[in-house]
């Protein structure tokens, strides 16, 4: 990961905040519409999949997302210009100046799937760096919680490589209430009763993925939570909620549903913060920031969880060339 100068520690400062501030636009624009709630099925559209393309079927509020985001993404270029690899386009977006030096990658709503059942919480995941080619050279990122709407508040948090984890709860009650700091603090420690997830999302993967699982955790009463959604794991792991995370579906179960760059993209929220996030087996998330590549990751609160949980070398298949 690319390490800031002091001299422009500001500089990425003001880029996450203003991440966080193009997150806001899309959360809002897709509550709008009052999606997943109790009784109410928001926008006639949805909940129907309107295209197939940049990684992932493309949900009417998606493509509602989408027009927020593009117009937040022109602004934002004015002074950050450069390119986009958005989930759901598979064509780079402009921002701003095609020459300019950042390259973002941005999943506009990462857990459509829940949102629209009224579940849980989707989220706006995004991030930058200058001259970015792989997940390792992000220097920004920001997470921003799409919530139900029977929720009263949404997490919005940013950070900057080499400098804390921001993060606050917005009132979302329309009561006008100033947004509520929130400390983002990973918990290890005991793992006994605690969430440790191993992703088998996706048809046919449960048997291959639980055997692993298993035998990796043979001896834990942990848990797993099986959201279909990568950005509530890497905010899990940075608030607390999830001790691990482990997705090995691309060397498990090569060619099935798996996570992509984008869905990492708010990665340096969740270190910030002082989780450890790497690739599985491990090593550098030298993944580069496209809409298809398969990402076998995992995420541990600290080092301690790490040390006790990684997967040892041989364990794993190694990613598919």
């Amino acid at each position: 990961m690319t390490n800031a100068q002091p001299d422009d520690r500001s500089e990425l400062d003001e880029l996450a905040t203003a991440l966080a501030e193009v997150g806001r636009a899309v959360r809002d624009a897709v509550r709008s519409g009052d999606v997943g709630g109790v009784g109410h099925d928001g926008h006639d559209d949805d909940h129907r999949v309107v295209r197939t393309e940049g990684g992932d079927d493309v949900f009417g509020v998606d493509a509602r997302a989408e027009e927020a985001l593009l117009d937040a993404l022109a602004r934002l270029g004015e002074r950050w210009p450069g390119t986009a690899v958005v989930e759901g386009h598979d064509d780079g977006v402009v921002v701003g100046d095609a020459s300019g030096p950042w390259r973002y990658i941005v999943d506009p709503v990462d857990g459509t799937r829940g949102l629209l059942a009224g579940k849980r919480s989707a989220w706006v995941l995004l991030g930058a760096g200058r001259g970015a080619r792989t997940l390792e050279d992000l220097e920004v990122g920001a997470a921003v919680e799409i919530p139900t709407r029977r929720a009263a508040v949404g997490l919005v948090a940013h950070a900057a490589v080499g400098g804390p984890a921001h993060a606050v709860d917005d009132d979302l009650t329309g009561s006008g209430a100033p947004p509520r700091p929130v400390v983002l603090t990973p918990r290890g420690g005991d793992l006994a009763r605690r969430f440790v997830t191993v992703v088998r999302l996706g048809p046919g993967s449960h048997a291959p993925i639980g055997e692993w699982a298993d035998r990796h955790l043979a001896g834990l009463e942990v848990y797993d939570d099986l959201a279909p959604c990568t950005g509530s794991y890497l905010v899990g792991l940075a608030a607390g909620n999830d001790a691990a995370v482990f997705d090995p579906r691309p060397l498990l179960v090569p060619g099935h549903l798996a996570a992509h760059p984008y869905d990492m993209a708010s990665l340096v929220v969740t270190r910030a913060a002082g989780a450890i996030v790497e690739a599985l087996p491990a090593g550098p998330l030298d993944v580069p920031l496209d809409c298809t590549t398969p990402v076998a990751w995992a995420g541990y609160a600290d080092a301690e969880v790490a040390a006790r949980l990684r997967p040892p070398p041989g364990s794993l298949p190694d990613a598919p060339a």
